[in-house]
């Protein structure tokens, strides 16, 4: 499997396993599990909360939160969930 991002909070996706699902229960390739579940975002908030949301998990990804925040402030905008059309 390629190196795949979730398209919503840039979590590396390392397994097929980590994918969300569709309301059919088939693999959803864009999302993880935590982001889309069942054919719905998981949560419902504003690139900008869950920014604020992602960036409490800074130490798990090897950073502070702080930095954990910058990156997701970058990162987030260009993900297909958060891209405006």
């Amino acid at each position: 499997m390629e190196q795949k991002i979730c398209q919503s909070c840039a979590m590396p996706i390392e397994s097929e396993d980590q994918l969300g699902t569709e309301k059919d229960g088939s693999i959803n390739q864009d999302y993880c599990k935590y982001c889309y579940d069942k054919g719905e975002f998981v949560d419902t908030v504003s690139m900008e909360e869950y920014i604020e949301m992602c960036s409490q998990f800074g130490e798990q990804a090897g950073m502070t939160n702080e930095q954990m925040k910058e990156y997701c402030t970058k990162v987030f905008p260009t993900l297909k969930r958060w891209k405006k059309a």
